[in-house]
């Protein structure tokens, strides 16, 4: 296949990245209007017009020599001006291969075409590439040929699985962070006024919607919510209308309502799957499914979980049918005698809070009821991570079934079942506390292939056992 250009919409990305350069006619303007000398300007807009078609061109340049080609053995990729580079990536080596469709780029026919392989980098794609959706699929297509098997397992999670997925796992700090920064850029666009308006107007409905609360307290509360129902659309946007396709040595995963993800990626090079739980879906007997691949889930809004939410009998089918071989042994090895070490931090964290909030109501009393109501809610936090805690302790473990390795434990407030094939295991380390030694505990640290650092914790494991287990000797 001859070379192809990428789309036309690349020029503009070019030109903003040489965006700054357009300070220097503006800065011209601004003087030209104070001194104002309008005759001064004019017959220096010939400078303003030569640097603006410079950066036309250099856009059009730039984008004629970013070029790929479809090959036999894979695909090539060239680009750069005055240093080209020349970059050949087989089909095989690819791991994942994700097409994104925004949708503000559909009506201009545009779609992002991303590939990562093993010997990338763990931030960015191996390469990224704006292309039309005829030639993204073009590309899509030849990577599927290196699955013969056309037919395959189908899983399409239900409207109310996505909902749960989005209700339980929705950031409310990330949602607050974003609607900070909304607040803020609107100010910098459209003028302070319009900022002081929207906060002005954020300020008189939660002074009317406090209902006795301090009106401090009620923002922060306001705020919050807002963040977690940002939040939660955004996550149920993304997982909206998601398919699941497994091939004998593929999975393809699609889905998105605003903006449409499709990825393809290389069954043998995922690292590990990882089931997951929180309290609330402990309670329910409700299970996600989360995979660790190279590229799949890299990007911020990205779809990273395979299985949104599931009961029992039905997770467990569509975690056999898609991912044959992955299965969860039994605990072998236990914790034992060593509870502390699980509820030690969420203790802190329990005693600490009403004291903080009992020493800060005596010093500022005049801010006693925000306190109050502050010191409530970062009691929660660890009233949860207590719980999470004390299941950890029933339910962790370590465990082999000659093929894969089966983790438990919790990180965060969550509850993990990680299945990893003994060769994605990179390291194995034993860490022992001075407090740990009178017990004969240890807390075992697994180390597995992933795109950056992947450690998987268990905690309070016998120390003895867990040397004949890995096969370690003591020297």
């Amino acid at each position: 296949m001859s070379p192809q250009h990428a789309h036309p919409l690349t020029i503009l990305t070019h030109l903003w990245r040489v965006f700054y350069l357009t300070i220097i006619p503006v800065i011209r303007g601004f003087m030209g209007a104070v001194r104002g000398d309008f005759s001064a300007w004019l017959r220096g807009a010939w400078i303003d017009i030569g640097i603006l078609l410079i950066m036309v061109a250099g856009a059009v340049w730039s984008w004629r020599r970013v070029t790929y080609t479809l090959e036999d053995e894979g695909i090539r990729i060239a680009s750069g001006l005055l240093r080209r580079h020349d970059t050949r990536i087989p089909w095989d080596k690819i791991v994942t291969l994700s097409v994104a469709h925004p949708f503000f780029l559909r009506p201009l026919r545009g779609a992002y075409l991303r590939a990562d392989t093993l010997g990338g980098s763990f931030k960015d794609a191996d390469f990224t590439i704006l292309l039309t959706p005829r030639q993204a699929a073009q590309v899509w297509e030849r990577l599927e040929e290196r699955d013969a098997s056309v037919s395959g397992k189908v899983y399409t999670p239900s409207t109310s699985s996505i909902v749960a997925l989005a209700l339980l796992t929705s950031n409310a700090f990330a949602g607050v962070v974003f609607i900070a920064t909304l607040v803020s850029q609107s100010g910098k666009l459209l003028g302070q006024e319009f900022s002081e308006r929207i906060l002005g107007t954020m300020e008189t409905l939660t002074r009317q919607l406090a209902f006795g609360i301090p009106y401090s307290a009620a923002m922060l509360a306001y705020l919050l919510l807002f963040g977690w129902l940002y939040a939660f659309v955004q996550s149920f946007l993304n997982y909206k209308n998601m398919r699941v396709f497994r091939r004998r040595h593929t999975l393809l995963i699609r889905g998105g309502l605003l903006t449409r993800r499709e990825y393809c990626i290389d069954a043998g090079d995922i690292n590990f799957l990882d089931i997951r739980q929180s309290v609330s879906t402990k309670l329910l007997h409700l299970y996600s499914l989360y995979i660790s691949a190279v590229g799949y889930g890299k990007q911020k809004d990205d779809i990273s979980c395979v299985i949104p939410t599931a009961k029992g009998e039905v997770f467990n089918t569509h975690h056999h049918q898609l991912f044959p071989g992955f299965d969860a042994s039994p605990r072998q090895l236990t914790p034992k005698k060593t509870i502390f070490r699980f509820i030690g931090q969420p203790l802190s964290w329990c005693l600490g809070s009403p004291a903080a909030t009992a020493l800060l109501c005596w010093l500022f009393p005049g801010w006693r009821s925000f306190i109050l109501f502050l010191g409530l809610m970062l009691l929660v936090p660890g009233l949860v991570l207590m719980v999470v805690r004390l299941l950890d302790y029933r339910t962790s473990g370590v465990s082999c079934d000659g093929i894969s390795y089966t983790l438990r434990y919790s990180k965060g407030f969550y509850i993990h079942t990680v299945i990893v094939p003994k060769g994605k295991v990179v390291l194995v380390q034993l860490r022992q506390s001075p407090f740990q030694r009178r017990n004969g505990s240890c807390d075992l640290l697994v180390y597995t292939q992933a795109e950056g650092r992947s450690v998987h914790t268990c905690r309070g494991l016998p120390l003895h056992e867990l040397r004949d287990f890995f096969h370690i000797h003591n020297e």
